[in-house]
């Protein structure tokens, strides 16, 4: 129990304490079908909330959609330390396989966003001005994962390639601005409730990028808890124990 305190309130401080980004990246969504017919949806709390969507139209292929929602201080825009406002979508396809007690996937797509907070971007001023950004991702994301009837973990290592379209900061109009590769690895850990379809689980991801040219600030390190629910696909019984 005392674990589970300490992470709950690790988990608020990283929420609190964390920096004003113009780019928040969303929660990976790792389906790891059973087989076709499938659905999955979810719904996850961290930074903001993340509403995710999958479903399997054969044994091998599935899509995917997703939206990222973050609207922290926003009646009061002159608290900059903790205004942000951000929001995104994507839509992806992919392959998937499974194989009894593993599965695995690899899904790309592409996906849309804008995202507004505070930050030093003048180095002449000691004072923070509100950053406005839109941009595109590409992205691409292999996932791993265990086939068990209580706990799985699964892990995905994916890719994203983003183009801030457009980026103004105060008055200013951002002119040198490349797109941008992230590694955005994470952890997820899922937990099923016997036969019911509801399942649990909680992530942990990173975001990390070598080009140090970014004109924009970005969120480095994710942490949600959420709920989702799974239905069709192959049952539970015939699924393999480790």
């Amino acid at each position: 129990m005392k674990k589970a305190i300490g992470i709950v309130f690790v988990f608020f401080l990283l929420v609190f304490f964390s920096c004003a980004p113009v780019y928040v990246p969303n929660t990976r969504n790792a389906a790891l079908f059973r087989g076709a017919g499938e659905f999955q949806s979810s719904i996850h709390f961290g930074e903001g909330i993340d509403a995710q969507a999958a479903v399997s139209i054969t044994n091998h292929i599935g899509l995917m959609g997703n939206y990222n929602y973050v609207n922290r201080n926003t009646s009061d825009q002159n608290d900059e330390d903790k205004y942000v406002k951000h929001k995104f979508w994507e839509a992806a396809a992919g392959y998937y396989e499974n194989t009894g007690k593993i599965c695995y996937e690899i899904f790309g797509g592409y996906g849309r966003g804008e995202g507004s907070s505070y930050g030093n971007y003048l180095w002449f001023s000691p004072d923070d001005v509100l950053a406005k950004g839109t941009y595109g991702r590409f992205f691409v994301q292999p996932s791993i994962g265990s086939n068990n009837n209580i706990f799985n973990w699964i892990v995905s290592t994916r890719i994203s390639y983003v183009d801030f379209e457009k980026f103004t900061y105060g008055t200013q109009v951002a002119t040198y601005n490349n797109p941008v590769l992230f590694f955005e690895p994470a952890f997820t850990g899922r937990i099923n409730f016997g036969q019911s379809p509801i399942y649990s689980q909680f992530q942990t991801g990173f975001s990390l990028t070598t080009q140090g040219d970014t004109v924009f600030d970005y969120q480095p390190f994710q942490l949600s808890f959420g709920l989702g629910l799974r239905l069709g696909g192959k049952p539970k019984a015939t699924v393999q124990q480790p």
